[in-house]
């Protein structure tokens, strides 16, 4: 998660632009201490990153590294140089700070050192740079009052100075001596080569070795310098809420993941404990009936006992023989009755005890893939979080170096570590300006409802139910060619809008339309007709004849596409290369899409839109009209062969294998083509089968078994209908199907027998 001290920002970024002299006694102890020997900073080195480390401690680190290395503390990658450990700027601001600190703590300890000016051994009472030596009492006075000293009188530190807790880092600035000529260190420096990253030079370098360089005075260089910082900062605290509002969007996004998860697991436990109860009630059902049957069939047998016995004592003698046959014969038959029975009743239990570890495995199924859909999503959130955190180190560590080299108001060190600062500072605010728009969608999770495990059939209604109108796409251009409902109870229909267009819409259940949009295809080698399946609860994936795949979000209408024309590039055909349907596995979440005639292959992408591995259809499939991903394998509607297929999917492989062949309807002798495939919950499959003769279409719909081997009901419905597929409603699951322009859907009930 977030840090909550990303909250400090906006303060420490106000009391760096409004930074003033101030004591040293305010600087934290931890400031001048090596993150890594957690000791006082030896020869302190800066990376670009602005993060300082001693110089024996960074050596370690660069050891066996070539060309670049991770920052120790924010795991910036920093360029190693030519020179290696010396290639590093030396921090001579540090080491001015560290200097004064030590100085303080002589002073404060009353330490004896030795005077430079009687050469014994004394409490120090002052400390004179020019000298770079401790002085006593009475060479401190002699340095303040003859004129020999008369220059070093402006760089002395009394003890004074530090016990009124008055000296603030610029005074201590005005008591160092200015730097020497990094070329010439026997003259000081006069000027700042700004050619050469601000470096102090002499008089005389600037007609030798800095001839011809752009060379100022440092205080104005250093003014200047302070003012581009002050800029910086200004942006910085711009753009704080920034991080702020991506801090919130990820707290938000988890607890959106962890919700929607929790409450999924709720609604599946419940789905899950009311199918195994109905499934249990059925059981004991059965097991009643037998019960019911057996003593009624023992009652009758005892009350034909006792007939006959009343007949055997009239006529014992003649039909004692007779008797016992026919006894014999009447407990055979009740023998052999209780058997069938116990059979029928066995069958029936073994077939429920079947349907609920079904049922048990798709739950432990599902809860797997959410949790792993959980794990993954909490990753990406973590770490987005942890980019925004190594932000906030950043900043922290930006405006603390800020903060200090502003306040030291030191002309040298302000010229030579600002341009550092700088530097460093771009490159965090390019990062802060950036858009994450993927995190509105980490919450997206596949989360359909568990499917209806029944032992009992599913039957379509004998009339249509209801009519949906939607007449926002009745229009002499409009066709539809694909239509899936999704998890939210809402219908996305596709299809082509003109000559150069094609549409994704979003309708309600009552057909008014909730968005429409209408998607340029440009450039093309088929009319685009545009086909679609669910992805997820709030998302559709969908792919164009004009080889646009893509990915539509139903929630704010924002559509990600992809051209996969190169992936048809291998093939030699005069015939089209397009793809033409559309599916999803709703478990892995990647989209299966199928090719025209001759291409004889499947694609597979994730959710992406990341390409994974083509894979090879067999021989008999020529031409995929419409693929249904159903119960680990692909049930493919085949244009060429008038043909349904099953075949394996396994996307570790390059080739598919045929499974089996789906029975074909046999009605008015008519050879049927396959165009549309569904299933409702329960797992039945539905194929919408079409003839057309010149100008006459008919069309029929067929149910198949869960497995898709046995034809259960085939039924006529309209002419003019085009793709179908399920929508679960109040009153339960329906069969909708949709004709090609007028924008009529008809609606099957599909009621468990």
């Amino acid at each position: 998660m977030v840090r909550k001290d990303v909250l400090l920002w906006s303060a420490q970024i106000s009391e760096t632009k409004m930074a003033c002299p101030s004591p040293w006694k305010d600087m934290a102890d931890t400031f001048f201490e090596c993150s890594i020997c957690l000791d006082l900073f030896k020869e302190p080195k800066l990376l670009p990153c602005l993060h300082r480390f001693c110089k024996q401690c960074l050596e370690p680190i660069l050891e066996g590294q070539a060309g670049t290395f991770e920052c120790p503390l924010c795991k910036d990658v920093c360029k190693i140089p030519n020179d290696r450990i010396d290639g590093f700027k030396t921090d001579f601001h540090m080491k001015s700070m560290l200097q004064f600190v030590q100085l303080q703590k002589t002073f404060e300890n009353n330490e004896e050192r030795e005077c430079i000016g009687c050469e014994e051994k004394l409490k120090v009472t002052a400390y004179c740079f020019m000298c770079k030596e401790f002085l006593c009492v009475q060479c401190y006075q002699f340095h303040l009052t003859k004129k020999i000293f008369v220059k070093h009188q402006k760089h002395v530190l009394a003890l004074n100075d530090l016990e009124g807790k008055s000296l603030t880092q610029e005074k201590l600035a005005s008591l160092m001596e200015a730097p020497r000529c990094h070329i010439h260190p026997e003259h000081m420096a006069q000027l700042c080569c700004c050619t050469c990253g601000n470096l102090p030079v002499c008089v005389t370098c600037t007609y030798d070795e800095h001839k011809g360089h752009e060379l100022r005075d440092v205080r104005k260089v250093a003014n200047d310098e302070r003012e581009h910082l002050k800029e910086i900062l200004e942006e910085l605290v711009k753009r704080k809420d920034t991080v702020f509002n991506i801090a919130d969007k990820l707290n938000r996004v988890n607890n959106d993941v962890l919700s929607i998860v929790a409450e999924t697991k709720v609604k599946w436990k419940s789905q899950y404990e009311d199918q195994t109860r109905k499934l249990q009630n059925e059981k004991e059902k059965e097991k009643r009936e037998f019960n019911r049957f057996k003593t009624g069939l023992e009652e009758s047998t005892r009350n034909k006992m006792k007939k006959l016995e009343t007949e055997m004592e009239e006529k014992i003698r003649k039909i004692r023989y007779e008797y016992d046959r026919m006894k014999k014969i009447k407990v055979r038959e009740s023998k052999e009755k209780e058997d069938t029975k116990r059979n029928e009743i066995e069958n029936r239990e073994l077939k429920i005890d079947e349907t609920m570890n079904k049922l048990d495995a798709v739950m432990n199924e599902r809860n797997k893939s959410i949790d792993e859909q959980q794990q993954r999503k909490l990753r990406e959130t973590q770490n987005l979080s942890d980019l925004c955190n190594q932000w906030v180190n950043k900043f922290e560590n930006l405006s603390t170096i800020s903060s200090s080299v502003l306040e030291s108001y030191n002309h040298w060190t302000d010229a030579q570590c600002i341009p550092d600062i700088r530097a460093a500072s771009e490159p965090l605010v390019e990062d802060i300006m950036k858009d994450f728009p993927e995190i509105e969608s980490l919450s997206d999770i596949t989360m359909d409802d568990l499917p209806i495990l029944s032992i009992d059939s599913v039957h379509i209604s004998d009339n249509v139910e209801s009519v949906v109108d939607a007449d926002v796409i009745r229009d002499k251009w409009f066709w539809l060619s694909g239509i899936t409902s999704t998890g939210s109870g809402n219908i996305v229909i596709s299809g082509r809008l003109s000559f150069d267009h094609s549409f994704i819409t979003v309708i309600n259940k009552q057909g008014r339309r909730i968005s429409h949009n209408k998607i340029d295809e440009g450039k093309r080698i088929r009319l685009p007709f545009r086909h679609s399946a669910a992805l997820s609860r709030d998302k559709i994936a969908s792919v164009c004849e004009s080889n646009q795949l893509g990915v539509y979000d139903i929630r704010d209408g924002s559509f990600t596409q992809n051209n996969i024309t190169s992936l048809f590039d291998d093939f030699e055909t005069v015939d089209g290369k397009y793809a033409t349907c559309i599916t999803t596995d709703p478990i892995s979440g990647n989209i299966i899409v199928g090719t025209s005639r001759k291409i004889g292959l499947l694609f597979t992408f994730d959710e992406e839109l990341n390409f994974i591995r083509a894979l090879k259809l067999p021989e008999v499939i020529k031409w995929s009209r419409d693929i249904l991903y159903h119960e680990g394998v692909l049930l493919i509607c085949d244009t060429e062969s008038r043909c349904a297929y099953a075949v394996t999917i396994d996307i570790s492989k390059t080739e598919v294998e045929l499974l089996y062949e789906l029975p074909k309807p046999d009605i008015d002798g008519l050879t049927w083509s396959p165009w549309s495939i569904c299933k409702d919950r329960a797992g039945f499959v539905y194929i919408l089968w079409s003839e057309e003769q010149g100008s006459t279409t008919k069309r029929i719909i067929t149910q198949y078994s869960q497995d898709g081997q046995q034809l259960l009901t085939t039924k006529r419905t309209e002419d003019r209908v085009r793709c179908m597929t399920t929508l679960m409603t109040k009153e339960g699951e329906k069969l909708l199907v949709a004709t090609s322009w007028s924008g009529k859907m008809f609606c099957y009930g599909l009621m468990q027998e």
